[in-house]
């Protein structure tokens, strides 16, 4: 885990693009047919207890610290209210910006990816990540930053920069995947999924 990243992101405030990384706890209460099964992209938004941290694959490299957030709408409705509206904004905007540049008629597995460096200036190589997927590897379509400076390709002491990932929309999230950052690879995600099912599961008993 990152125990300094995220308390940062938790408070980060980007002008312009409807995006405050505040935790919410507690959720909207609406009732939905008992025992109904829903898959991640038809339950009801506005139930969701986590927090984002929760549904985010965390790495470390050296002073490097990174955070990659899966943005597809299965994955971030389990998320509280306020934390689901800030997200999903973001992935509107950016879905709309990478169709229509590499005109596309399929929408890409979108990941927000923050980074950060508690004590040092370090640097980072944005197209250092990859992922790892049922056995395949994917390199981002595209990068497209959020906060001024990513592009410097250098994190300053306690500052956060984040961009949105574009991967190909063969990447599923509903299997086994692992995040690559240089000689590092994590593989945290089959314990952030079963998180979200059961979150997932909980919900579709509302």
């Amino acid at each position: 885990m990152m125990p300094r990243l995220l308390p940062l992101l938790s408070i980060s405030v980007l002008a312009g693009c409807g995006l405050l990384f505040e935790e919410e706890t507690q959720a909207r209460t609406a009732p939905t047919p008992a025992g109904e099964e829903l898959s991640g992209e038809e339950l009801p938004v506005g139930l969701g207890t986590l927090r984002q941290a929760e549904i985010s694959i965390h790495l470390r490299r050296g002073d490097l610290e990174m955070s990659v957030t899966p943005l597809s709408e299965s994955v971030i409705r389990v998320t509280a209210p306020d934390t689901y509206e800030r997200l999903s904004a973001l992935a509107g905007g950016h879905q709309r910006h990478f169709t229509e540049r590499t005109g596309s008629a399929m929408a890409f597995q979108l990941f927000l990816v923050a980074v950060y460096s508690e004590a040092n200036p370090v640097g980072f190589e944005p197209q250092g990540l990859t992922l790892v997927n049922r056995g395949l590897r994917y390199r981002p379509v595209e990068v497209r930053p959020v906060t001024p400076g990513w592009d410097r390709n250098r994190v300053e002491p306690r500052e956060t920069l984040m961009a949105v990932y574009a991967f190909p929309p063969e990447v599923d999230l509903e299997g086994s995947l692992e995040v690559e950052y240089q000689e590092i690879r994590v593989r945290d995600w089959d314990d952030v999924l079963r998180r979200i099912q059961a979150e997932r599961a909980r919900i579709g008993t509302r």
